[in-house]
């Protein structure tokens, strides 16, 4: 387990950079040539995903390589339904969250630096500014969560076809536990302070599957530790923003 705490922990410092990319005056600065991005936009936009998707990939090739080994099913069966077909099914979901988030990110950090500057943030409404602020409050928005969420779901799928083959200790799960505190924290901080709509519904979904599927487990749940950190992160994101706006509203 010691390379998945190092993956989970990296995964725990990309939120901190990322807090500290949006929270601070260190990245206000602007790119030559044009003043065409803040580094704040470009570090959001390239950089900080790049590696997030990259130890996503890192923490894919650990779970099929440390998985219980499973004999391919009888060669008449369709192959779909087969270990290794449901893992291409995986594999493109994930290849396909890649992109989308990829995407996600690059319309939602170029268009917002262009509604905040030239738009004040929507507040000017004119063709061109609708076009951009639609970009970034809205299309951005749903593909980036929709690429977030593939990359999960497949993480979770993988694992759940292939369980780990030497079980989790108690000081694993607590290990887990925290690093699963970062990204909560993540989505607490993208869902609770703006209109939460499908963004919420989204990120809800894939909670009621990893507890769902965690479920399925209980009684063998150690042999899903990845399994355990996106749920145990989902669930206190999403309870976290439920509580936060039930108490604004009152």
């Amino acid at each position: 387990m010691r390379k998945v705490h190092l993956i989970l922990s990296g995964l725990s410092a990309t939120i901190i950079l990322l807090s500290l990319n949006r929270l601070t005056p260190w990245t206000s600065g602007y790119l030559a040539p044009f003043e065409f991005l803040r580094w704040l936009d470009f570090n959001a936009m390239i950089p900080i995903p790049l590696i997030s998707v990259l130890l996503y990939y890192l923490l894919k090739k650990n779970v099929e390589q440390n998985s219980v080994e499973k004999k391919s099913l009888a060669s008449h069966l369709p192959f779909h339904k087969t270990p290794e077909g449901k893992l291409l099914v995986f594999n493109i979901l994930f290849i396909t969250g890649v992109y989308l988030f990829g995407a996600g990110s690059g319309d939602h950090e170029v268009t917002n630096y262009l509604n905040t500057r030239f738009c004040n943030a929507g507040e000017i409404k004119s063709v061109l500014c609708n076009i951009i602020s639609y970009n970034d409050d809205e299309f951005s928005h749903i593909m980036y969560y929709l690429g977030f969420i593939a990359l999960n779901i497949s993480l979770m799928g993988i694992e759940y076809l292939f369980p780990r083959k030497d079980k989790i200790t108690n000081r694993d799960l607590k290990f887990i536990l925290i690093n699963s505190l970062f990204i909560a924290l993540g989505i607490f901080a993208n869902l609770a302070f703006e209109p939460a709509g499908l963004d919420l519904i989204f990120f809800g979904s894939v909670t009621v599957l990893g507890l769902y599927l965690l479920n399925n487990q209980r009684n063998n749940f150690r042999a899903f530790p990845v399994l355990f950190y996106l749920t145990a992160s989902y669930t206190i994101g999403i309870v976290a923003t439920l509580l936060y706006k039930l108490a604004t509203i009152a």
